[in-house]
């Protein structure tokens, strides 16, 4: 089974090793990277990887709004083709199955089903209390997380089954699809918001770690806009203050720990790169 993921994203150089490394050890084998507006050494970084991942990228240079959802109907179109399922995350976004230890495991038994794609829930991290941005894997220094009934666990993200004919929707969230989209529990997925369910991460789940720390907030997040939507739109502080969750700690990536950190470190020193860093 041959996965790809789609993602646009804008200066996220310092932690995109991570995201790689962590998405192909779940099971992705071709990526297609979108690098929007990067003022950092996202574009280096992803040619460096380039070397040891199987990455399309293309570099987006102009200011749009919806610009994620231009971005997820090009790889549509040309790419839909080439995997059995096609994933869409953003950079701060982690998939991952809860009951195996592969993606390719855990979509096996949807394979042959009436469906056109899978809607995973989130969970939603906090700042875990930091103030400034710490060093070593966004992973590992992010471990609180929100209470089970925040509402913006209701959100999914697709993936989409391969090789038919979709396309993107109003947001980044679900897509136009022949046979609908339903969540691991066969129930159908009709937006990229469900308030009326309660998420079931039995068998996949991504982790949101959508804060960060509050200087990452002030310095990029807060001005950084929506990509499926306006470009300009600002994240107020009541943002901050809703997103920021820190209610109990989640260890639920942690399985995925050692052989990440592994990972990562034999990509950093493939390219040159000091050792990771050991935190607590």
């Amino acid at each position: 089974m041959k996965l790809g993921l789609v993602t646009i994203q804008r200066d996220r150089g310092p932690w995109l090793i991570e995201w790689f490394a962590f998405h192909y050890l779940v099971g992705f084998r071709k990526f297609f990277f979108y690098a929007h507006l990067c003022t950092d050494d996202t574009v280096k970084v992803i040619s460096q990887l380039a070397g040891i991942f199987d990455i399309t990228a293309f570099v987006l240079e102009k200011q749009q709004d919806a610009v994620q959802l231009a971005a997820y109907q090009h790889a549509i179109s040309n790419y839909i083709n080439d995997v059995d399922w096609m994933c869409f995350l953003d950079g701060d976004e982690f998939i991952f199955p809860t009951e195996h230890f592969t993606l390719p495991e855990a979509l096996s038994e949807y394979t042959d089903a009436n469906i056109s794609a899978l809607g995973v829930y989130n969970c939603n991290f906090g700042s875990s209390g930091h103030i400034t941005e710490p060093d070593g894997l966004v992973t590992e220094n992010y471990k609180m997380c929100a209470h089970a009934d925040f509402l913006a666990h209701r959100r999914v993200k697709s993936i989409v089954k391969g090789r038919q004919n979709i396309s993107v929707s109003t947001n980044s969230h679900i897509f136009v699809t022949p046979n609908g989209t339903v969540d691991e529990s066969m129930r159908p997925i009709t937006h990229g918001y469900m308030p009326d369910y309660i998420p079931s991460y039995s068998k996949f789940r991504i982790n949101h770690y959508v804060c960060q720390s509050r200087q990452y907030f002030l310095s990029f997040k807060k001005n950084s806009g929506h990509a499926d939507a306006g470009s300009s739109v600002v994240r107020e502080e009541e943002w901050w203050t809703n997103f920021d969750t820190n209610v109990r700690a989640d260890h639920s990536i942690s399985r995925f720990a050692q052989p990440l950190r592994k990972l990562v470190g034999e990509i950093r020193a493939k390219l040159g790169l000091p050792p990771l860093l050991v935190t607590a």
